[in-house]
């Protein structure tokens, strides 16, 4: 098996005229947002390597440059005019951070520099709204998750529901949106909100106040990691009220954190299909190539599939692109040239919508950190 890095990288002989397409993501790779950045980057080179060995795009490579912004808006924005001006990007993938992403929002970074942006994370809407020009979403916003989890929730008949959320505007925002979703009938009833201070570690009392609510079910709107600390103390207490969340709850940092008998059962929704499912051709060809060209003994999970599938978009995008391929020619592919078929999975854009797909499920944790569908 060869490395990553030197497959998503490798120049290989090709046809006259191939040229290294070249993509950036600039997120960050230490702290705690650093799991997101890995697993997304590892799917996304899984299947860069892949298009790379076996024949490229129409002969073209794709070469995968990651700079590390260290969760700072200004060397995140910084990075990105840098790495236009120098590598000649045909478009950047996954910003993560919601301070970062408003940044680029605010000083319309893809817009002015005419570089499309492939996803973000977090999935607010906030970040999403109004459509721009050169951001593009793969998956739902975590609006649509909370309409999703307040839907599971009246089918299985749980009606008092709190909140344990984190205190900060982006955050809410998504409150906001799931008591709207909770008010429609029949309702949901909000019995309480536990606030934690953003960053602050202060979690001892907010956790006390959720687990006297006496909730039918707890939705935490945290951190994953604080999500799987407040799973164990709610344990520990022997309180067994069903935890609900959305999708960046990743299972695997679930279990990691919060151990199986914690993580075990924890209800998440989803916006991309069971990494360890069989019946799409994407998850077939996902886990195939993960196995093939991701380091060994790497652990599938929902992040690094929904990198993969990014990069599959790209590829397919890329390949409806006119040659010269430019950032320009990519951004109006994906505009106007959709539905992508992702495999079993279509991507649909359009001038006033840039989320592609509308993909959502609801997924529970079951042994060792894996899904149930």
């Amino acid at each position: 098996m060869l490395p990553l890095c030197l497959l998503a990288g490798a120049l290989m002989t090709r046809g006259a005229g191939a040229v290294e397409l070249v993509v950036v993501q600039v997120a960050p790779q230490k702290g705690e947002l650093a799991h997101y950045t890995n697993e997304l980057r590892t799917g996304m080179l899984a299947h860069l390597a892949h298009v790379n060995a076996t024949g490229g795009i129409r002969g073209d490579t794709v070469r995968l440059v990651s700079l590390d912004d260290a969760a700072n808006p200004a060397q995140a924005l910084k990075q990105i005019e840098q790495a236009a001006a120098t590598l000649n990007p045909v478009a950047f993938l996954y910003l993560i951070g919601p301070e970062t992403i408003v940044a680029t929002l605010e000083a319309n970074t893809f817009g002015r520099i005419g570089i499309p942006l492939l996803g973000t994370s977090p999935a607010a809407v906030q970040l999403r709204s109004p459509t721009r020009s050169h951001v593009f979403h793969l998956t739902q916003g975590e609006n649509s998750e909370y309409e999703k989890l307040a839907q599971q929730l009246r089918t299985v008949g749980l009606r008092k529901v709190a909140l344990i959320h984190w205190d900060d505007p982006a955050t809410l925002g998504e409150v906001k949106y799931f008591e709207q979703s909770a008010a429609r009938t029949p309702a949901i009833e909000v019995v309480g909100r536990a606030a934690v201070a953003a960053s602050s570690g202060q979690l001892d009392k907010p956790f006390e106040q959720v687990a006297q609510m006496r909730a039918e079910a707890i939705v935490s709107m945290l951190p994953v990691e604080e999500t799987a600390k407040l799973l164990k103390t709610l344990r520990a207490k022997g309180l067994f009220t069903p935890v609900y969340g959305a999708s960046y709850n990743e299972s695997g940092r679930l279990f990691d954190h919060a151990g199986e008998a914690a993580s075990r059962g924890m209800t998440v929704t989803q916006v991309v299909p069971n990494p360890f499912g069989g019946t799409l051709p994407a998850v077939r060809d996902y886990q195939t190539q993960m196995k093939q060209y991701a380091p060994k003994d790497t652990r599938l999970g929902t992040l690094s599939l929904e990198g993969f599938l990014a990069a599959r978009l790209l590829v397919e995008a890329l390949r409806q692109t006119a040659r010269p391929v430019t950032a320009a020619g990519l951004r109006d592919a994906l505009e106007q040239r959709s539905p992508f078929d992702l495999g079993g999975l279509k991507a649909t854009f359009s001038k006033t919508d840039h989320v592609g797909l509308d993909f959502l499920d609801i997924g529970i944790v079951t042994f060792g950190g894996r899904l149930r569908y």
